[in-house]
């Protein structure tokens, strides 16, 4: 599995929203120059935050204006875990449907390699069918035995909101793909690891 191309944005936008209900704005002691190559996060706004995280989700909304969008590869495993997450996120998938079998498998396309030897000889079997004939059902004969260990790409987005419930849902998890892999990467994302310290 891969997290790669991780990008954060939207924390201009939430610190406005933050401050909008007691009017505070010139409180804001964030330091962000026109062009945001610069960002250091300020004590007065840090304390809000936080004092906003503390009291629940129903005022901690500015957390739902920060955007991550990440590059994940993924065994179909966990991208169905991931789904039950699914607010206000958007998936962009490689396509199964249109890339399957357009050349064979190898046992690194599974997670930890692991793929019987006659199920990938078996796939890559019908994928030399579906790339001489285009026959559907041969295509959907793949999908049907297409191992959920398979890695499948994605761009995904999410809010800070919706990874704080992934990293509170998962970091205990059976499966080390979610305690070694994704929990550490979210408490590495900007402010983060000092925010989940308050849940």
């Amino acid at each position: 599995m891969k997290i790669e191309n991780t990008e954060v944005s939207g924390f201009k936008a939430a610190i406005r929203g933050m401050r909008n209900p007691m009017n505070s704005w010139s409180l804001s002691d964030t330091d962000i120059n026109q062009d945001n190559t610069k960002f250091i996060f300020g004590i007065k706004d840090n304390e809000l935050a936080k004092k906003l995280i503390k009291s629940g989700k129903d005022h901690r909304k500015f957390l739902r204006l920060i955007h991550i969008s990440v590059d994940l590869t993924l065994p179909r495993y966990i991208w169905t875990e991931l789904d039950t997450y699914k607010v206000s996120t958007v998936r962009m998938s490689c396509s199964t449907m249109h890339k399957l079998g357009s050349e064979p498998l190898l046992p690194s396309d599974f997670q930890d390699d692991k793929i019987l030897d006659s199920t990938l000889y078996h796939i890559n079997e019908l994928a030399k069918r579906y790339r001489d004939k285009k026959e559907v059902s041969v295509l959907r004969d793949m999908k049907q035995i297409l191992p959920e260990g398979f890695l499948q790409k994605a761009t995904f987005d999410m809010s800070y909101e919706t990874a704080m419930a992934i990293y509170f849902g998962r970091k205990n998890h059976r499966m080390t793909e979610w305690t070694q892999e994704i929990c550490p990467w979210i408490e590495s994302l900007p402010m983060m690891k000092e925010w989940l310290s308050i849940q």
